[in-house]
């Protein structure tokens, strides 16, 4: 008796499946996406953290935690770290909730759900900001960065995690909603917004990926400073010329 073999169209529609659950995990397979990203971004994760070099007292946030697997680490990096993971997945925001009760009863830990591009928190409300594997789902890059800007101290950080293009491109769920950058391109996006580009790390390594299958990645780490008051006035004047309503 023979087995069917999957088709091209069966792979597609697997891919399409995948991308949507690691944009925003949801339903029956929410937990096993969890589970699957926190195998595949441990290495990154651990050295995203470093480069955010935290202080005592800081107010750290995360964009896109999960299910907080990495929650513990970050506020055992110094005495007195304040914590908020963002996420726009409600079974994310639960499961981290569940996984870090016993954590949050120790120190300042909490899990929210909201967009970053529409962020629930006062201006300069966090001295560091971390986003591991989230570029690929900015929408709107440039009001991303801005918010990013509006809720971080003018003294603060924020580090960015992401795959390079030519690791990524090989991956097929990339090909279903993810925008991919390179070291020149997100460098120049940056830029363009006025953010300083402070450290950029660069590592290889050979790991599972989010389908499973052992693969050579590429990643970047960039740890970032706000832009100045000057910057920011500059972009607020050029959206409220005459006309430009």
């Amino acid at each position: 008796m023979s087995t069917a073999q999957p088709t091209p169209s069966d792979d597609d529609a697997l891919a399409r499946q995948l991308a949507a659950q690691l944009r925003q995990p949801r339903g029956a397979q929410a937990r096993e996406t969890a589970a699957s990203m926190n195998r595949a971004n441990r290495e990154t994760n651990r050295r995203a953290i470093t480069l955010l070099r935290l202080e005592a007292h800081d107010r750290v946030l995360e964009i896109g935690p999960g299910n907080g697997a990495f929650a513990a680490q970050i506020v055992s990096a110094a005495a007195y770290i304040a914590y908020t993971g963002l996420d726009w997945s409600h079974d994310m925001v639960l499961q981290a909730q569940r996984r870090n009760h016993r954590l949050a009863a120790l120190y300042p830990v909490v899990f929210e759900h909201g967009n970053a591009q529409h962020m629930p928190f006062g201006d300069q409300t966090f001295d560091k900001i971390l986003a591991v594997h989230t570029v690929y789902f900015w929408d709107d890059p440039v009001r991303q960065l801005h918010e990013m800007q509006r809720v971080l101290n003018p003294d603060g950080l924020m580090c960015l995690a992401f795959g390079d293009r030519s690791f990524m491109q090989q991956l097929t769920f990339t090909r279903h909603g993810f925008t991919l950058h390179d070291a020149a391109s997100m460098t120049q996006l940056l830029h363009s917004q006025g953010w300083r580009l402070s450290s950029h790390r660069r590592h290889q390594e050979t790991g599972l990926s989010n389908t499973g299958q052992m693969v050579k990645k590429t990643i970047h780490v960039m740890a970032c400073r706000p832009p100045t008051q000057r910057h920011g006035t500059q972009h607020a004047a050029a959206h409220t010329r005459p006309g430009s309503c």
